[in-house]
């Protein structure tokens, strides 16, 4: 059996953080500062990822930004080639995402492609990219933003829920990996949260007439701060799978408790 890891101390360390540049990611970030660690902030605007920078270096050390886009490999592998450079990181936060509700055969392959290039191959990107130097330092924490829709399929939404499924998936088998090496790896599913995320998101088909109806329900969600201290749990407590949001919690153990036929149930019901 794995020897347990001491909390991890985030005093001083080098945490990266993508799609930092609004929700989820920036809290993420800003409580990182919080909490000591110098953070880089890393967005695929320059813009947001620079007010997310200056914002954490005003309350923690000094912050760095930085641009990328986490569907190109050569992109990640270039970002962590200049973040190396400056020193070894300590955590990595693979948050960047984008949403897709739509029914499969409302989508077109370039509409997989695009939600699989960013939600899940960004990940494995960034964990390529950054993960071997943890490896042979024998330090260091990588989470993976998963969701609470990770193990709650949806009909109306085939697309968001495999690629977050699989998210989750490779973190376990990653976790199961890296853990002897001394890098923990946890995965974090958030429920309904505040954030602009569907400003990213497409509505295809008959989903396009529920935009405004998710807008709605997504503003009466939880704040991405909630997220953010559960992040940092994570790192410090080395914790598998962390759920964000009662709704996250109660889907959790329903996937671990409830039949099948109940989770198909609750797969045909629309949002």
């Amino acid at each position: 059996m794995a020897r347990r890891r001491e909390d991890f101390d985030l005093q001083g360390a080098r945490a990266l953080v993508t799609g930092a540049g609004s929700g989820i990611g920036r809290e993420i970030a800003l409580e990182l500062a919080r909490k000591g660690a110098r953070v880089v902030a890393v967005d695929l605007r320059a813009d947001t990822a620079e007010k997310t920078a200056v914002a954490c270096g005003e309350i923690g050390p000094e912050a760095t930004s930085d641009t990328c886009d986490v569907a190109d490999l050569d992109a990640v592998v270039a970002l962590a080639a200049r973040v190396h450079a400056g020193g070894p990181l300590d955590v990595l936060v693979n948050n960047a995402g984008v949403g897709m509700s739509a029914r499969f055969t409302d989508m077109a392959i370039d509409d997989w492609r695009w939600i699989r290039d960013v939600n899940l191959d960004g990940v494995v990107h960034g964990c390529h990219a950054f993960g071997p130097a943890m490896l042979e330092r024998g330090r260091g924490h990588v989470v993976n933003v998963s969701s609470g829709l990770g193990y709650t399929p949806r009909a109306t939404e085939p697309a968001y829920v495999t690629t977050k499924a699989a998210v989750l998936a490779l973190s376990q088998c990653l976790r199961a990996d890296w853990r002897s090496a001394g890098v923990g790896v946890s995965a974090i599913c958030p429920g309904v949260i505040n954030t602009p995320i569907l400003d990213g998101t497409r509505f295809l088909g008959g989903q396009a007439d529920t935009e405004e109806r998710t807008r709605k329900a997504f503003r009466r969600g939880h704040p991405p701060e909630l997220v953010a201290r559960d992040v940092i749990d994570a790192i410090r407590r080395d914790r598998a799978v962390v759920t964000s949001g009662w709704e996250a919690k109660l889907g959790w153990w329903a996937h671990r408790l409830l039949p099948v036929a109940a989770h198909q149930r609750v797969a045909r019901q629309g949002l």
